[in-house]
C-alpha cells in the first residue's frame, strides 16, 4: 500500500489485531517523515513530537517475534517535513482474510 503523506498530521495505519508485522518506507529522495504510535484517536505526530524519523530511502519495521504487539496491531500516524513524501507500507497478518 501506498500513502501520500503531507506537512499536515494523518493517519498512516488503521488498528489490526490481526497484523503480525508492519513494514514503513519513506519513498521519498529528499524528505523526511515522521511516524508515531497514538494510543488515542488524536493526531499529535509533529516533527518534534514523534516516534520515528524516517529519513529519505529508510524504512522501519516491527513483528510479533521481536517487538510489541500493542505497536505492531496498533495506530500510527505520520507527518512530512515539506512537500508530500509517499510511504510504501507492507503489512503480515496472523490468518488469512
Amino acid at each position: 500500500m501506498l500513502v501520500t503523506t503531507s506537512v499536515a498530521a494523518s493517519l498512516l495505519v488503521n488498528p489490526n489485531r490481526l497484523r503480525k508485522s508492519v513494514l514503513f518506507i519513506n519513498e521519498d529522495a529528499t524528505d523526511s517523515v515522521y511516524l508515531k504510535f497514538e494510543k488515542d484517536g488524536g493526531l499529535t505526530v509533529s516533527t518534534t513530537d514523534h516516534d520515528v524519523r524516517l529519513s529519505p530511502g529508510a524504512s522501519f519495521s516491527l513483528n510479533s517475534t521481536l517487538d510489541g504487539v500493542e505497536q505492531i496491531q496498533g495506530r500510527w500516524t505520520v507527518i512530512a517535513s515539506a512537500n508530500t513524501p509517499i510511504v510504501s507500507i507492507l503489512e503480515t497478518e496472523e490468518a488469512r482474510r
